[in-house]
């Protein structure tokens, strides 16, 4: 559990840490809004669409620690051709290797974790998940600090770092799991699965975005990039008690329960962002990435519920394989729209009809998903 929540860290750090060098990339490429709707878009989209794959190959396999370690050195790889990118449609490119890497974790560590413990998978998903919320946000803060001392293609470079330590320690720390060659992942697919992976793409559309753009935004308002960066980091400090309160709460009242009353402050904080500027607003976009990171466990617990413990992977590739390329697709289309009406403000906005979505998808989850016997 140990390991698994330090690798969490280091891999939700480097899945979040891109919004902060978006400033200065832009500078460097004089890149707008869309164009970094793109670069953000092939950053996460391999993370959505290969989801699912890889955890149906892992479980079918036996392969789950190979793919692990496999996924940390290719996001190493990933950010160190972003650190001698001659051009702005080569970070694109190579950005995908980072949603590979992305693409490999959440799947394998939810069936390390669901298989270990069964009876206690809210609890133990969400304080794994802790271990996510410190590496989100302490990656705006990582990034800022070390483009301020040093450059973005420095900074990139050393982020590498950390990810090729955590794939040597996984290889050594984690023991590799028993096939189950007669596994598919056509056999995981339920309408129950589907309705969780479309309800939590809509919470990944809404938080993502407002986080993508978070720090662009408040520099073309008058901020450094140094402060906007920091500001970030605490906006996503909240995470750190969201995602251990949220398996808390899956264990006592029920996913679906708990996904309507996050959803539900979801929107309303997306709604008072809306009506409001200056620090009310940013305080409401604190409480959208708080609510949005209490749903993280709640979703892989959801997922590992709707598959025997042998398709643990493939069931949660799926739910955030789907959500995955949900949020993904989002963020060219809110920064084409930025460009269109001249004001990321306005365009986050428009995110409320999906918030509603979410919750109105919420109310279809059973309340005792169909957990079928491993």
């Amino acid at each position: 559990m140990a390991t698994l929540v330090g690798a969490h860290v280091v891999n939700d750090l480097y899945s979040t840490i891109l919004p902060a060098f978006l400033p200065a990339v832009a500078i460097e490429f004089g890149l707008n809004y869309a164009e970094l709707g793109v670069l953000s878009f092939a950053f996460i989209l391999f993370t959505g669409a290969l989801q699912p794959v890889l955890g149906n190959t892992a479980d079918r396999l036996g392969r789950r620690r190979l793919v692990l370690v496999a996924g940390f050195a290719a996001g190493a790889v990933g950010f160190l051709a972003m650190a001698v990118a001659p051009s702005f449609w080569f970070i694109v490119v190579v950005s995908l290797l980072c949603g590979l890497g992305a693409a490999t974790y959440h799947p394998q560590a939810n069936a390390f974790i669901v298989t270990a413990y069964p009876l206690q998978r809210g609890r133990m998903l969400g304080i794994h998940g802790w271990g996510g919320s410190a590496g989100h946000f302490m990656a705006p803060t990582v990034a800022v600090l070390l483009v301020a001392a040093f450059s973005w293609r420095i900074a990139m470079a050393l982020i590498a770092v950390p990810l090729l330590i955590v794939a040597v320690v996984l290889h050594s720390r984690l023991t590799e799991t028993a096939p189950a060659p007669g596994v598919t992942l056509r056999g995981v697919i339920s309408r129950q699965l589907i309705l969780v992976a479309l309800a939590f793409g809509t919470v990944g559309v809404v938080g993502r975005s407002f986080v993508t753009f978070f720090v662009k935004m408040l520099v073309d308002e008058g901020w450094s990039e140094t402060r906007a960066g920091l500001m970030l980091t605490l906006v996503l400090l909240g995470g750190a008690v969201a995602q251990p309160l949220g398996g808390w709460a899956f264990d006592r009242i029920g996913g679906r329960s708990v996904f309507l009353l996050a959803t539900g402050a979801i929107a309303a904080f997306v709604a008072l962002f809306v009506v409001s500027s200056g620090a009310l607003s940013l305080v409401a976009i604190a409480g959208i990435s708080f609510f949005s990171f209490s749903l993280f466990p709640v979703g892989l617990a959801l997922a590992s519920q709707q598959a025997p413990t042998s398709q643990t992977g493939a069931a949660t590739g799926v739910v955030f394989g789907i959500s995955g390329l949900m949020t993904a697709a989002a963020q060219p289309a809110v920064g084409a729209l930025a460009e269109l009406v001249g004001d990321i403000r306005v365009a986050l906005a428009w995110l409320l009809p999906v918030a509603l979505l979410g919750v109105a998808i919420g109310f279809l989850i059973r309340e005792e998903p169909n957990a079928r016997a491993a």
